[in-house]
């Protein structure tokens, strides 16, 4: 299993990654039911190019994708986004599968984009597959990343324990110790170690996750099956070849339940999490299906 502890305090890191990450982005915040939901631009300002918006998984924060954001700023105007209960967003007293669904809609609107295409990447992908299900508008394209659907007819629903730590670590480094990623898997340590740093927030006492203890467990909904069918915008499914989250048959199963299904695309070597140990990978990989998009757009 990945922990900071056993790696280097800064992992040296390839060229690409440290031009990457040092790409300046603005901070903006949409209030959605009572909550401010935080959200970041690379190039707020290229008003003029199409939106493309990037949504975290379970407990994660839109830091997981400053390593892969900047590299479509030429041709997008590119946004990354916290969910209530995870980054910078704020916490709520309670949290609900679909009112996660509705602040990616409430983003794209403060944003001011007619229109976006949404990756999202695991519990954020389940999330992107319940609002294009309700019908919202907003979504143009969406490209889904190794997230789970529930089917009825072969899964048994159970329910997970909460977990998360109330109480601060004394001081960074034992934090940094104890991340781990969920469910564990390879990953680069200069990714590993960027993603742990920045998953913490100073407290009083110590050091916290960013991410509310309260959160409930992302458990799918029951009904997998009915809302893919009811999707109508073009959804593009990619999945890692050795993800312990998404089976082949899993993401056939899924693409095969949706009217305007594209794939699935197998990313190779690839686990559940996909930007942490092939970065480069899926970023060839989007490109690929965005070329795809904009080449049979009516």
């Amino acid at each position: 299993m990945n922990s900071a502890a056993t790696q280097p305090e800064r992992p040296a890191a390839p060229e690409w990654f440290v031009r990457a990450v040092a790409q300046p982005t603005l901070s903006r915040f949409a209030l959605f039911e009572g909550a401010r939901i935080h959200y970041r631009h690379w190039n707020e300002q290229d008003v003029g190019k199409p939106g493309l918006l990037f949504v975290h998984g379970y407990r994660g924060h839109s830091r997981w994708w400053d390593f892969i954001a900047p590299f479509f700023t030429e041709t997008f105007r590119v946004l990354a986004m916290d969910l209530s209960g995870m980054g910078e967003s704020d916490h709520r007293e309670r949290y609900a599968l679909t009112q996660h669904s509705a602040e990616i809609r409430a983003v794209i609107g403060h944003a001011g984009l007619a229109s976006a295409t949404v990756v999202g990447h695991s519990y954020g992908g389940s999330r992107l597959l319940r609002l294009c299900a309700e019908d919202m508008p907003g979504v143009g394209h969406a490209v889904v990343l190794d997230s789970y659907v529930n089917f009825p007819a072969i899964d048994h629903m159970g329910q997970a324990d909460l977990v998360g730590r109330r109480a601060p670590y004394p001081d960074r480094a034992s934090a940094l110790a104890r991340f781990r990623l969920v469910p564990d898997q390879y990953a680069e340590p200069y990714l590993f170690h960027y993603i742990a740093r920045h998953s913490l927030k100073q407290v009083e006492g110590g050091w916290l996750w960013k991410f509310d203890p309260g959160l409930p467990f992302g458990t799918p909904e029951a009904d997998g099956p009915e809302f893919l069918q009811r999707i109508t915008v073009p959804v593009s499914y990619v999945c890692g070849e050795h993800s312990s989250i998404v089976s082949a048959d899993r993401a056939q199963r899924i693409v095969r339940h949706l009217n305007r299904g594209h794939g699935p695309v197998v990313v190779p070597e690839a686990g559940h999490h996909l930007m942490m140990d092939q970065p480069l990978a899926l970023v060839a990989c989007l490109r690929s299906l965005f070329q795809l998009e904009m080449e049979t757009a009516p």
